[in-house]
């Protein structure tokens, strides 16, 4: 990942990391915006849990005063001894008042709890009457049944649930005797509850909120809200977990945040359905907006980082296609742009330093074009390494004995050819050398190479001893040797072999000495060039060229390099000077 990017153009990389920062950004205010969120929902959550505890609480209180009411009229002594006198052997009228006194008094007991809604007695002496306006009455069939249940509790209340939403709630309790006969049954009070009046008098939802409200017992209903939409919604399906708890449940394709608690007291089960959608409509409004705004924003700032990345680059292009004009030596292409350069910024400084500067390389090439003084010595001594000889010749003394005392022959050898060859290449005192000097100085450029090529290379000499005491330029025949090596021996399978041969011609007033290979030879085309000289030496090598015009230089023009060639049979160049050598290069 970091290669590609270090690859990358200014432009992209700038644009890349603007876009990364901006993405790193808008995840960051996602994040922060997500977190607000969840925090709002939970929040709102616990308020709906809390309003629902707040109701569930004032149902079970009521529930509990109820209750608590029962015992107080059973264990009252003005009704005790009501239901006695009732029961003993009193007149008709006196039993008749005794019992409208025992209802007014049952009258306020009732009135004092709204939710009830008769209070029924009744004895096994026949007495069965009713106080309060009972909205829904028990069946008479049921009421053995809630007889029998509260006897069996012996005093204690019982709560009948209803089979039926619709109907209410009743409490009975048996009434016994605190008089003697201790504990004797009095008869059994049946308190009928309006629930749904209870429920809805203690359930009091949000304002503004459309929140139901279910009470079950069991998988018995016995609260359920009037809307029509719920009237079908089964509470059995819900996966509740635990005592308390919230969920979101979706109902006829509506979601509602859904609330429920397990009391206690009475194992009843609570559950409070609130609107999802509207509860949430101005979150949801507000979360658009955000996001809207998140969106335009990023595409604002997507936009100014573009024109930012581009308009910081534009100079560094423009600068970079002026230096690609002045290395093909368009110079004027370079000096085009004046607006890059009137900037004050470091950009602005680099265009003002490259525009000097091609206006300096301009005045000295002018400058070069107008002397037209070429020293063809100059030209020759510039060939020559400048590097410091006496650092160069102890490095290479130093490798030459650690390699001897290690026993290497080939590596003393070598350097000891390297040293001979700088040493001949750095001597700028002498020009001409004789050709048994520059013999030597192949010979330990020839080991060096074979060394390189092993058995693929064979050199011979086969110069008249009458020649080597004859001066020639110096590296006039290496170079020839040099090219002989890199293009017959690279370009040959098997062996190789180039040889040295001088001959006397002229009646021995000049000599010629021939450097042959037998590798691939020359095409047609490339041999004229080579012979009319139209080439030039690749990278730091010394060419024909150089070689013929400094023969013709120290001898004379009829004196210099020819050359012969054919494909498949090798290469042949001839280098002609005078027996003996004079002039000076």
């Amino acid at each position: 990942m970091l290669g590609l990017i270090k690859r990358m153009k200014i432009f992209h990389r700038l644009v890349f990391f603007m876009l990364l920062l901006i993405l790193l950004v808008c995840a960051g205010f996602l994040a922060v915006t997500t977190l607000s969120f969840k925090t709002y929902d939970e929040m709102l959550y616990e308020q709906a849990s809390r309003a629902m505890n707040l109701s569930v609480s004032g149902i079970e209180n009521e529930i509990s005063n109820i209750e608590e009411l029962s015992m107080n009229m059973a264990l009252d002594s003005r009704i005790q001894e009501q239901l006695v006198s009732i029961q003993g052997g009193i007149s008709d009228y006196e039993r008749t008042v005794r019992t409208t006194d025992f209802k007014n008094k049952i009258a306020q007991y009732m009135f004092s709890e709204e939710s009830i809604a008769s209070i029924r007695f009744l004895n096994t002496s026949g007495y069965d009457f009713l106080v309060g306006q009972n909205r829904v009455l028990n069946q008479e069939e049921d009421v053995d049944g809630i007889v029998r249940t509260a006897h069996e509790r012996q005093g204690s209340g019982v709560w009948i649930e209803p089979q039926q939403t619709e109907e209410g709630l009743t409490l009975a309790r048996e009434v016994r005797s605190i008089f003697e006969p201790i504990l004797e049954p009095l008869g059994t009070l049946i308190f009928q509850i309006d629930y749904q009046r209870l429920v809805e008098r203690h359930f009091r939802p949000e304002a503004g909120t459309a929140t139901e409200l279910f009470v079950l017992s069991g998988a018995r209903m016995l609260y359920r809200p009037a809307a029509e939409s719920l009237q079908r919604f089964d509470t059995a399906a819900i996966p509740l977990t635990g005592s308390t708890g919230s969920l979101l449940q979706h109902i006829n394709g509506k979601s509602y945040f859904l609330a429920y608690k397990q009391s206690p007291a009475t194992g009843w089960t609570y559950i409070s359905l609130i609107p999802y959608d509207e509860v949430f409509q101005e979150k949801k409004v507000l979360r658009n907006t955000i996001l809207l705004i998140a969106g335009a924003l990023l595409i604002i700032a997507c936009t100014i980082s573009y024109l930012f990345a581009k308009g910081f680059t534009r100079p560094i292009d423009q600068l970079a296609r002026q230096m690609r004009s002045a290395e093909k030596g368009d110079f004027s292409a370079s000096l085009l742009d004046i607006r890059a350069a009137a900037q004050m910024d470091e950009i602005g400084y680099l265009h003002k330093r490259f525009n000097s500067m091609i206006r300096n390389i301009e005045q000295l090439i002018d400058d070069n074009y107008k002397k037209q003084i070429v020293i063809k010595d100059t030209e020759y001594r510039a060939l020559q390494a400048q590097i410091n000889p006496h650092f160069l010749y102890n490095t290479l003394n130093s490798i030459n004995w650690m390699a001897r005392m290690r026993s290497d022959e080939v590596i003393s050898t070598m350097v000891e050819s390297l040293s001979q060859l700088l040493r001949g290449a750095m001597d700028n005192k002498r020009t001409m050398v004789t050709v048994r000097e520059e013999l030597e100085l192949i010979t330990s450029y020839m080991y060096i190479q074979k060394v390189r090529y092993g058995k693929r290379i064979d050199f011979s000499t086969e110069v008249d001893s009458g020649a080597m005491d004859s001066l020639i330029p110096k590296f006039a025949l290496q170079p020839v040797v040099e090219n002989a090596v890199y293009h017959a021996v690279d370009q040959t399978a098997g062996v190789c072999h180039i040889t040295i041969h001088s001959e006397a011609v002229n009646n021995g007033r000049d000599l010629v000495f021939a450097v042959s290979d037998d590798g691939p030879g020359i095409g047609a085309d490339y041999l004229e060039r080579l012979r009319s000289l139209d080439y030039e030496a690749k990278g730091t090598g010394i060419g024909l060229r150089n070689i013929h015009e400094r023969l013709q230089l120290a001898f004379g023009g009829e004196y210099g390099i020819g050359m012969e060639s054919e494909p498949g049979k090798g290469t042949c160049v001839r280098i002609t000077i005078p027996k003996g050598g004079s002039g000076d290069v």
